[in-house]
């Protein structure tokens, strides 16, 4: 009876870790836009990259003299700025000069909303007594006289 479970749990066990070779791939969805000129430049600022950390391992082994391993990294450092100015080239050109005034609309409302929630004193002249009357900014609870936090919610008071 052991056996029998146990050689069960083994199928399923195999059939679980089987089971995602045996899917087929999703198609790429339609609004899935591969630009292949980005891909390769990101591929050969990868290449670059790899290229100036071997260098500099075979400066730190040895096999390239410092003078040698200088001119070797100014050059691929030079070819890597060029890769990188043309991928940021490129991904301008992807982004909409319309869609990136919407998303700087967005952050510059995000910030003054930020701005308008900064926690601050609020104090208004009260007309009878002549004495000052302090609220929470955050949570909106009256203030005592002296008081350097929020009793309610603790904010810190200026």
């Amino acid at each position: 009876m052991w056996i029998l479970i146990a050689i069960l749990f083994l199928l399923f066990a195999t059939a679980m870790v089987l089971l995602p070779f045996f899917r087929p791939d999703a198609p790429l969805q339609p609004d899935e836009v591969v630009d292949r000129q980005l891909l390769a430049l990101y591929t050969k600022r990868d290449q670059l990259y790899q290229a100036i950390r071997e260098a500099k391992f075979d400066k730190d082994t040895g096999k390239l003299s410092p003078e040698d391993y200088e001119r070797q990294a100014v050059r691929l450092k030079r070819q890597a700025a060029n890769v990188l100015k043309a991928i940021d080239r490129r991904e301008d050109n992807l982004v909409s000069s319309e869609l990136n005034a919407r998303i700087e609309a967005l952050v510059r409302a995000e910030r003054q909303e930020q701005a308008s929630l900064r926690p601050v004193a609020v104090t208004s002249a009260s007309r009878k007594s002549g004495e000052t009357v302090r609220y929470c900014t955050k949570c909106g609870t009256r203030l005592n006289v002296g008081d350097r936090f929020c009793p309610a919610c603790g904010t810190r008071m200026p």
